[in-house]
């Protein structure tokens, strides 16, 4: 059997992904001096986003260059090399420090990682930050393969970045675990791969989970079929 999870929602807390992004956003008011508030920086950013966010399943632009053109918008001067290698660098330290695992996240990845042959992520993230990310969380040897959107060029539920990760793959069944209905389930459902969604209700995927460590009791009994 081989495994694949998403990362934001699924082997993170969304809790702390919020913290994160709100101090990144206090980081860019410290750091250029703006009068605006901590909240309207991030608000700012956030509108600049959302709509390259929305069509990530048509073509992926990495977040760090969002933030970086957002932030160019709200500071009242031009930009140095200096300034800009910082937006880019300070989003995933200020990730790699604040963000945590989710609930029982741990102890599923330990027991989903000896049962499945081949253990990947395929993940809506950038390549530098999901790298640093997961080293942060001390998870990274658990993995035999991560896919980013910014490797493949587009994000879920496009095919084509499921089609990349499970090509890593070793064995049959594949099943895909992941947080959000369209991106993580209708997608891997839209290749052909068994999907558990954590969280409470669904749609689309087969089975449900409250978190990693349910959805490994579901992968268990998956394994013996």
């Amino acid at each position: 059997m081989d495994v694949f999870l998403d990362m934001t929602g699924t082997i993170t807390d969304m809790e702390s992904e919020n913290y994160a992004i709100y101090k990144l956003a206090e980081e860019i008011k410290r750091y250029f001096s703006l009068e605006l508030s901590a909240e309207e920086v991030l608000e700012k950013i956030e509108e600049y986003r959302k709509p390259y966010m929305d069509r990530r399943h048509e073509s992926y632009v990495p977040i760090r260059f969002l933030i970086l053109e957002a932030v160019k918008q709200i500071v009242p001067r031009r930009l140095c090399a200096n300034d800009s290698y910082w937006v880019l660098d300070e989003y995933s330290r200020i990730h790699a420090k604040y963000v945590r695992l989710a609930k029982n996240a741990l102890e599923g990845l330990q027991k989903i990682r000896n049962v499945a042959k081949h253990l990947g992520m395929i993940t809506d993230a950038d390549r530098p930050y999901t790298d640093k990310l997961l080293k942060s969380l001390g998870i990274e040897e658990f993995f035999d393969s991560v896919t980013t959107a910014e490797d493949v060029g587009v994000g879920k539920p496009n095919p084509k970045i499921f089609q990349e990760g499970i090509k890593n793959g070793k064995s049959e069944p594949k099943v895909y675990v992941g947080d959000n209905e369209m991106r993580d389930i209708e997608g891997a459902k839209r290749v052909g791969i068994i999907a558990i969604k954590i969280g409470h209700e669904t749609k689309s995927a087969d089975y449900v989970a409250r978190d990693l460590l349910e959805a490994w009791e579901i992968i268990q009994t998956l394994a013996k079929e």
